[in-house]
């Protein structure tokens, strides 16, 4: 991403074209000086605060799909989370056991192939899986759309400076040869082995294309999430995560409304944040209670990111999709 002009001290994102703050900030002879100042305070105190977070993650029990019989509809709904968990920018999808008394390998498998595989770009989904049951019903949903997916096609198409996730086709003596998804392959130095996955940076086009390895942590913009299976019980995992801030949702928590000032001020210093969320058939208190712990044991927040809900029970991905929405409106700041 190009830095902005010295003159303006945000960044104009999409949606921003027909009243552009930019053109204000030029134009301020013209324009109320007290009105910039404004605009500019907003998106730097907007800025400031979506730079805290360096690493958002989500974490599900293995029987999320419990409550769903067939392939079909346990594809549909990981599908839902995949999407809701890009729209939001999650980094981290991390897949607990919450069972002891049921072998659940099964169904953690399964969840952590089929969202892998919707986070997987398209153009590299042949060479990284391979023909699997499981992955049955996969074609049928919408694609993320986020920026590794949307890259180029054709060769002709691509540019110096384009950054793109690719596949290790060989590795010859640290001379590897690059699969980003076009009719060429791309000569790259590095130890990878074969069959790796990557991000890649185009530093030569013509005869001899050439690419370099990307971390992906310097990339500017949201590059998707990782997907971890984590064999240990849901209170391991989150004293082993080193998270800053941990929030649980239920809906006997405390409503949303009472903690959002307080979770404000606690998303200002944290890097590292943790929503949690239970099954279809126990929530976060009846899994933990399993353990002999308490929510008010492992989260800093305990909360119903639904209140007065009119309806039994919200589905895993329903409650997904509402927590990351309210927390994104949380960490934005107060609206001008």
């Amino acid at each position: 991403m190009s830095q902005p002009p010295k003159t303006c001290e945000f960044p104009l994102t999409k949606g921003d074209e027909e009243n552009d703050p930019r053109e204000s900030v030029a134009l301020s002879n013209e324009v109320d000086s007290s009105c910039t100042d404004h605009l500019r305070a907003r998106r730097k105190r907007e800025m400031s605060q979506q730079q805290e977070i360096r690493r958002l993650s989500v974490a599900f029990p293995a029987s999320v799909i419990s409550d769903v019989p067939h392939l079909r509809e346990k594809t549909g709904k990981l599908g839902a989370i995949a999407r809701a968990c890009s729209i939001f920018g999650v980094d981290e999808v991390l897949l607990y056991a919450d069972d002891a008394a049921r072998d659940q390998r099964a169904d953690l498998q399964l969840c952590v192939e089929i969202l892998r595989f919707i986070e997987t770009p398209q153009y590299l989904r042949k060479r990284l899986f391979r023909l699997s049951s499981n992955l049955k019903f996969t074609g049928v949903l919408p694609p993320l759309h986020t920026p590794p997916h949307d890259a180029p096609r054709r060769f002709a198409d691509c540019k110096v400076g384009d950054v793109r996730d690719g596949v290790v086709v060989s590795n010859q003596r640290g001379r590897l040869m690059i699969d980003v998804g076009v009719e060429e392959q791309f000569e790259c130095d590095g130890d990878l082995p074969a069959g790796t996955r990557a991000t890649f940076r185009i530093v030569r086009l013509g005869k001899d294309p050439r690419c370099e390895v990307v971390d992906r942590s310097t990339i500017s913009g949201y590059w998707g999430y990782r997907v971890s299976q984590v064999k240990s019980p849901l209170p391991a995992l989150i004293g082993e995560g080193n998270f800053d801030l941990k929030i649980g949702t239920s809906r006997y928590g405390a409503s949303i409304r009472e903690a959002w000032s307080s979770i404000a001020n606690a998303m200002k210093g944290a890097r590292s944040v943790l929503l949690a969320f239970g099954s279809p058939r126990m929530g976060l208190r009846e899994i933990l209670k399993l353990e002999g712990r308490s929510p008010e044991d492992l989260f800093d927040y305990f909360v119903n990111t639904a209140p007065d809900q009119n309806v039994s029970t919200v589905r895993t991905e329903e409650a997904l999709l509402l927590s990351l929405g309210v927390l994104n409106l949380i960490r934005l700041g107060e609206p001008a």
